[in-house]
């Protein structure tokens, strides 16, 4: 199966490699981060510590503008104009926590909710199977500067993979949660709202101001 869970994945608070902090004035520093990341006693019981989805991996949107969705789901790459990145992982979620550099981080979120509408449809080439994906909006409480959320579902054929996922953006950080559910399509709506509120808090008291 070309979507993958094979590499063990860090334990909640440990250091995801990409880029080094520091840069422009008003830069997310990496202590900051880690304030904002889940720890255990933040999730639902059934959410042990990685390793969980921390290796999930996806292939190419066949829409650039799509893209982005699949980035914010992956450890394996970075946000473009991210300095920073920690994650958390556990067996139903994957958390990663961006710092940018200045005012990247709102441009990396630039026409989000009108990218959701344009990527209601499109299909991702993994190793050159392509196959279809459906996307639609989650309402989500305002919270930070902004906070968006989304369903993606992957029809692998077999087997549909679906997931939650969560963006909160404050100041030049951005933190994004991809839940997996037992079920097929994401997690409890109930669930999703109560992790999703604690991501928002635990960013607002990492960054504040």
């Amino acid at each position: 199966m070309p979507v993958t869970y094979g590499r063990r994945a860090q334990a909640p608070g440990a250091s995801g490699a990409s880029g080094a902090s520091g840069g422009a004035k008003g830069s997310v520093t990496e202590a900051q981060l880690k304030v904002a990341l889940l720890t255990e006693k933040d999730v639902p019981a059934d959410w042990k510590a990685g390793p969980g989805t921390g290796g999930l991996t996806f292939g190419k949107a066949t829409k650039p503008e799509c893209q982005k969705l699949m980035q914010l789901m992956q450890s394996e790459a970075t946000p473009r104009g991210a300095a920073t990145r920690r994650t958390a992982d556990f067996e139903y979620g994957l958390q990663q926590v961006f710092g940018f550099d200045g005012d990247k981080a709102a441009w990396y979120l630039k026409g989000f909710e009108a990218t959701l509408t344009q990527c209601a449809t499109f299909t991702v080439d993994v190793e050159g199977e392509k196959y279809p994906v459906t996307v639609k909006p989650l309402p989500v409480f305002k919270a930070g500067a902004e906070a968006h959320g989304y369903e993606l579902v992957m029809d692998m054929g077999p087997i549909k993979m679906g997931f939650h996922n969560y963006v909160v953006r404050k100041g030049g950080a951005l933190s994004a949660l991809t839940a997996k559910g037992k079920q097929a399509v994401g997690i409890p709506a109930a669930q999703y709202q109560a992790v999703t509120g604690t991501v928002a808090k635990k960013l607002d008291q990492a960054v504040q101001g």
